[in-house]
């Protein structure tokens, strides 16, 4: 890597801050000023784009400890990457998308289509287009997703779904409160071309241009700069809506390890040093005292041969002997145990205990003092930014269902579900359950809150006999009474459509 690369790499390692959001000087983005909005927009993306792709590559192994030096018996030099990195991104990966999310009905009226809606949802391959996004915004710091209607108007697979890199795709936004998306933006760029991809409210714009600079993994040249200059084609945007969409990992842009860089690095330093002590203490030196060697040898030869010489004054007798110090890392362990431990807090990860593994230990204290309360928190801080993120995909997925026939259902009568890894216990979610429900809240707020149910109006739907039952309905608790004499749980009678045959109540 050359010295350019290299500072720039420093600058970049060091000033890292969350990505920038973009924002256009006028809303109203037309013909004739695209080119200048865009190229306005373009600095701001690039910033960005060098800072992702810092972090793209540190999470690869491409780390500044592959730049280590050392002064002192330099033959020695270890390079050792703990990649952490990629481990904390990994994990948010899993905790956050434990299963696909998925749509839930508002309202039990609703069920039908949302059923239908979730199908055209898988059939878009939506969940490997969020599972991308949300590796890229656990990376750095924001994904994005483009999506379109099928251009063969295919009734099987209506909508398509596709992740984008972003380090080529952004949006930009209005300065007005709400900061509603203005433009969306693709680039592309092949050697010192440049072609843009730019969507508005009303049309889709392509544009050529050309960068100057370029970009090889971490070897940034500073001045790289991309620039449009002339719209080559124009299409209607028939949708209305801007279908490049950005998901945030955080309010600051910034990925999941993105603020330990420093910890990080420092592991990897330790344990580089601590394996350089190994391998010094395993060829400790020898010193040689008025000793004569063959002639022709040299100080290198001597160096190599694990020995030093030594010329003393006087008429001293010859003595040999091995510099060495007793080798012993148990505070080297204890400091790297500990920047991990630092490491997993800051980044709301279960901590290690003492054995170097993760505590699964259930109870809601434990759970708190291991870090997988604020694992918990972490991850639904982050669902509260992508839904809010998701209301624009929503409403173009509707919108093309809608305008192909295909499924009428309204943005109200639906929500997205995430299935995160839980890790409060059954027996304290049906506790908080029963005691939501004893307070006099309706099942399906206290099926919600308490979490004991992923998808409150489906289940609360399906022990609709059940509930009646527990809730009310004098004619089941009669029935129960008869079938138990008073004794045990309870089952419910169906009606004579069924034959007279009984099914056990379900729970929710």
């Amino acid at each position: 890597m050359d010295n350019e690369g290299n500072a720039v790499m420093k600058v970049i390692s060091n000033d890292l801050f969350g990505r920038l959001d973009i924002y256009a000087s006028s809303d109203d983005i037309t013909a004739e000023n695209v080119v200048s909005e865009l190229n306005t927009a373009l600095p701001y993306h690039v910033q960005n784009l060098l800072q992702e792709d810092f972090l793209y590559w540190y999470r690869r192994n491409v780390q500044p400890i592959l730049r280590r030096t050392k002064e002192v018996r330099p033959e020695i030099l270890n390079i050792v990457q703990e990649n952490h990195a990629d481990e904390i991104v990994a994990f948010k990966n899993g905790y956050f998308l434990t299963k696909p999310a998925f749509y839930v009905a508002r309202n039990t009226g609703a069920q039908d289509k949302v059923n239908k809606l979730n199908e055209f949802l898988y059939r878009s391959y939506k969940h490997a287009a969020d599972n991308k996004a949300v590796d890229w915004f656990h990376t750095v710091g924001k994904g994005v997703i483009l999506i379109e209607p099928d251009r063969d108007n295919d009734p099987e697979t209506p909508v398509h779904c596709y992740a984008l890199d972003p380090r080529s795709a952004f949006v930009v936004y209005s300065l007005r409160p709400g900061n509603e998306p203005v433009m969306g933006v693709n680039m592309v760029v092949v050697d010192d071309r440049a072609k843009f991809d730019v969507y508005t409210r009303d049309y889709v714009y392509h544009l050529s241009g050309g960068v100057t600079g370029k970009m090889l993994t971490t070897q940034v040249n500073s001045s790289f700069l991309a620039t449009a200059v002339s719209v080559d084609s124009v299409e209607p945007n028939a949708l209305g809506l801007i279908p490049i969409i950005e998901y945030r990992y955080n309010s600051i842009n910034m990925g999941a390890f993105e603020s330990v860089l420093p910890l990080l690095d420092e592991i990897n330093n330790i344990v580089s040093n601590a394996c350089d002590g190994v391998e010094q203490f395993i060829q400790s030196l020898a010193v040689a005292t008025n000793c004569e060697f063959p002639e022709g040898t040299t100080s290198n030869d001597i160096r190599r041969a694990g020995m030093i010489v030594l010329k003393s004054i006087g008429e001293n007798k010859a003595d040999f002997k091995i510099l060495s110090q007793p080798l012993d890392q148990t505070q080297t362990k204890v400091l790297v145990d500990h920047l991990k431990n630092e490491v997993y807090r800051i980044c709301a990860m279960p901590l290690l205990n003492e054995n170097g593994t993760v505590d699964h230990t259930t109870g809601t204290s434990i759970l708190a003092s291991s870090g997988w309360y604020q694992a918990d928190c972490a991850a639904r801080n982050t669902e509260d930014l992508f839904k809010e993120s998701n209301k624009q995909f929503d409403r173009i997925f509707v919108e093309i269902l809608r305008r192909r026939g295909l499924l009428d259902i309204s943005l109200s009568d639906f929500e997205i579900h995430f299935d995160h890894g839980e890790t409060v216990n059954v027996q304290a979610k049906a506790q908080a359950f029963q005691t939501l429900l004893a307070a006099g809240m309706h099942p399906e707020l206290a099926a919600q809150k308490s979490g004991i149910s992923n998808d409150p109006v489906a289940d609360i739907e399906k022990s609709e006999d059940y509930l009646k039952m527990i809730w009310g309905d004098p004619t089941k608790v009669d029935e129960v009474e008869q079938q138990t004499n008073g004794q045990g749980e309870a089952e419910i009678v169906e009606s004579d459509n069924n034959n007279g045959e009984t099914e056990s109540g379900g729970s929710v």
